[in-house]
């Protein structure tokens, strides 16, 4: 029987990458993403399979409209994969006064996860958060003044967003112990992801990462691993199994913060304050 999967941020890179694999696999496919024009190709480019449905992860009103549709049309979602996110962006607040990589990064995140929670629950299905390499970069753990410009950095933010991204879903993994929905974590290390795309690309300008970033079905592998993994667990992260890197897919350790208690309950606490959502 075919499964139906959301994945965020869909029409390229690693997003389009798993919508690909898992429709080889008979999944149906909701690509929610934020671009109409890229979103539609995408779905075109993938076939039948794939449905494109607007998402502005940095919206609360699109999130509410997004999760009205699908439970409009989708009594049952599988799989939730958090994919999309901003990467070194420079200082920018959202319509609601929030900074833009901890609105989509890790606020959206959460937003769009809790509030599919029933929907999943029916079908026994599977949030899947990803992460990145970067979250070891994030030394400290300071949620004030998160939306201020002071001491704001595109680089320190986005590695933040990434520890954030990590805390999340391990604590949501034990808020749900008593459901029927599993919750895993992965990074699909250095990639070059950037080929993955609904249309040609004849040249990609190179960078400093291009020197050792590996392809992208090496990326997509431990994806894929935490979405299929019978014994799926967010306590560690799925990841290339050399350095987290290179390699066939693996799991290792989270960042050291991730694993503690209070301020894991701290980020809950004031996340489900700021956005007046919780479980």
């Amino acid at each position: 029987m075919s499964k139906t999967a959301i994945i965020t941020g869909a029409n390229k890179g690693i997003g389009l990458a798993i919508a690909k694999n898992l429709i080889e696999k008979d999944y149906q496919i909701i690509l929610a993403c934020r671009d109409k024009i890229k979103g539609k190709m995408a779905e075109d480019f993938l076939g039948s399979n794939a449905t494109f449905l607007e998402l502005d992860l940095s919206k609360s009103s699109s999130i509410t409209q997004f999760v009205n549709r699908i439970n409009s049309d989708f009594s049952e979602i599988d799989l939730l994969y958090n994919n999309a996110g901003l990467i070194y962006r420079d200082f920018e607040l959202t319509e609601e006064g929030y900074e833009s990589m901890i609105a989509v990064n890790y606020f959206g995140a959460f937003r769009l996860a809790l509030m599919l929670l029933e929907n999943l629950h029916r079908s026994s299905g599977r949030i899947v958060q990803v992460t990145s390499l970067s979250m070891y970069l994030a030394r400290t753990f300071n949620i004030s003044g998160l939306h201020s410009k002071e001491s704001f950095s595109p680089s320190s933010r986005y590695n933040f967003t990434n520890l954030l991204r990590s805390m999340f879903a391990l604590e949501l993994e034990h808020k749900l112990k008593k459901t029927s929905i599993s919750v895993s974590a992965a990074h699909p290390g250095v990639t070059k992801s950037r080929k993955s795309r609904p249309y040609e690309v004849k040249k990609i300008k190179k960078s400093f990462y291009t020197y050792f970033s590996t392809d992208i079905q090496t990326g997509i592998a431990p994806i894929v691993e935490a979405i299929e993994d019978t014994n799926v667990t967010a306590n560690q992260v799925y990841a290339p199994k050399i350095f987290g890197v290179y390699g066939t897919p693996s799991t290792m350790r989270h960042n050291k913060m991730v694993y503690n208690d209070a301020l894991r309950n701290q980020l809950w606490t004031y996340t489900a304050n700021e956005l007046n959502l919780d479980i």
